[in-house]
Order: structure tokens, then C-alpha cells, then sequence
């Protein structure tokens, strides 16, 4: 599996986007003046979580904004490698003070965020989750 970055820029320059091909998933940035979006969809899975940590990684060692948007209404399968990387980057969120707001839980992977408590344990670290 290969990672594929496209890199595209807007007429507004305080805004930028990129879209990494993971194989089974795609990871949409958009970067805001106050805000980063980043979409997920397609199956987050051992095989395409580490484009997602990576993706996420990258974005939090750069500390630039205090609120990312990770919207996970396009997944169609979770498996615990993906919420192990959720976690991870909750906790690197944390220790550099940036909310992580985890929107569009549906289906099978509000199934598991709910199983392993996810929302509570975003919500113990000052960050959100929006179940569906």
C-alpha cells in the first residue's frame, strides 16, 4: 500500500487542502484560519490506520490550531487499530492543549465508539464526539 498526498491550492489563501489516498481510505485536510477538517472515509482498518495517525500526527506537532475536526461520516468499517489511533491522537491533542472534535459516528463504528466509551473518554480529555 502506497500513500498518494494531492495538494491543491484555493483562490482564499488562508485556506489549504490535501487528500491522502490510504488504499481502503481517503483523508481529506482542509485547513481554516481557525480550524483544520479533516474527513475520513472508506474503511479505517490496521492497513489504513497508520495514513490516518500519521496524517493526524503531522497535524498536532504543528500546533498551528487549537481545533481539529476529524469527520468520520464516510466510514464504513472501524476496527480497533483505527480507535487505538483516535486515542493516540486524543492524547497528543491533549498534552499540546487542542480540542479534537469527532463528528458523523454512525453505523458500525458508533457501534464500537460506544462499546469501548469513547465519547466519555473524549469528553474526561476536554474534547467532543457527535454520535449519530
Amino acid at each position: 500500500m502506497k500513500m498518494t498526498l494531492f495538494n491543491r491550492s484555493t483562490k482564499n489563501h488562508h485556506k489549504s487542502r490535501t487528500a491522502i489516498d490510504a488504499g481502503e481510505a481517503t483523508i481529506r485536510i482542509v485547513r481554516e484560519d481557525s480550524h483544520v477538517n479533516v474527513a475520513v472515509a472508506g474503511r479505517v482498518t490496521v492497513d489504513s490506520s497508520p495514513f490516518l495517525r500519521s496524517a493526524l500526527f503531522e497535524l498536532l506537532r504543528r500546533g498551528t490550531n487549537r481545533l481539529v475536526v476529524i469527520d468520520v461520516s464516510a466510514v464504513s468499517y472501524l476496527d480497533i487499530s483505527g480507535v487505538a489511533t483516535l486515542l493516540e491522537a486524543l492524547k497528543m491533542a491533549r498534552e499540546g492543549s487542542v480540542v479534537l472534535r469527532l463528528t458523523g459516528v454512525k453505523g458500525q463504528a458508533r457501534m464500537l465508539a460506544e462499546v469501548m466509551g469513547l465519547d466519555e473518554i473524549f469528553r474526561s480529555s476536554g474534547s467532543e464526539v457527535e454520535l449519530q
